[in-house]
């Protein structure tokens, strides 16, 4: 009975402290409501979000991600998380040379200010419609049950450029892990094997992450990308944000 004080404080102070991540998350989704006065992006064979006005921490992080980077860095300004991804074939064997990375660098308060995703990342979905997805989150609507944002067809941007085919995925990713078919498309999977130091006990199953692509069957474009990677649910429909996408009215839900 003398220590329920204790465990009562710790559950509170437990609780709490989820409530502040969750507190930023929707500080940040009210910024991307505003996104050029709060966002900054860098395409080139990356993608760089820069974050003008930060709030969320490298605890953050941890927090959401339930492990620890591949490694972290000192910087003049503060530091440098990098998180790597192994891809593995469809054995479980790591294939050398075709790693992804999610590049964070903090301030000297802890705040993130800029997320950077590799080239061979980018290349499972172009930086433009990326891009299009990120800022369509501003209009999104908040499932606080879920922890998720909810975007409205007609609230998605529209992009013109072409999405990449099947052929230069391959060329770019080598052969996926799993080929198969689903509704119609075809479908890529590849996996990729998380490098941590520290992954939480509850939460081993992040160790691989998957990434799915899915094709038109006739033109062999990419319609569909979606995975989990660290906790980061991405889901991409290429055709709603393609000019295709204006005759649509089906809902959406974005990363």
């Amino acid at each position: 009975m003398k220590r329920l004080p204790r465990l009562l404080l710790l559950i509170f102070l437990l609780a709490n402290l989820n409530a502040c991540v969750w507190l930023r998350l929707l500080e940040l989704k009210s910024q991307l409501a505003e996104f050029d006065e709060n966002f900054k992006t860098e395409a080139s064979d990356h993608f760089t979000l820069r974050f003008k006005n930060p709030v969320l921490l490298s605890d953050d992080f941890v927090e959401l991600a339930k492990l620890q980077p591949t490694r972290k860095e000192p910087t003049p300004t503060g530091s440098r998380w990098i998180q790597t991804f192994h891809k593995i074939d469809a054995h479980g064997k790591t294939q050398p040379g075709i790693d992804f990375y999610f590049t964070l660098d903090f301030n000297q308060d802890e705040q993130l200010t800029s997320w950077d995703f590799s080239r061979l990342f980018m290349a499972m979905v172009p930086a433009q419609f990326f891009e299009a997805s990120i800022r369509s989150l501003g209009k999104g609507k908040v499932d606080e049950s879920k922890h998720q944002f909810k975007v409205e067809e007609k609230d998605l941007a529209r992009i013109t450029v072409k999405p990449p085919t099947l052929e230069k995925i391959i060329a770019d990713l080598g052969q996926p892990a799993v080929t198969t078919q689903e509704q119609g498309k075809k479908l890529l999977i590849y996996r990729f094997q998380v490098d941590s130091p520290w992954i939480d006990e509850d939460h081993q199953d992040r160790r691989i992450t998957e990434a799915k692509l899915y094709f038109d069957p006739k033109s062999e474009e990419l319609t569909e990308m979606g995975g989990k990677f660290i906790g980061l649910k991405i889901s991409i429909d290429l055709l709603k944000l393609g000019e295709q996408g204006k005759h649509e009215n089906t809902a959406a839900k974005a990363p």
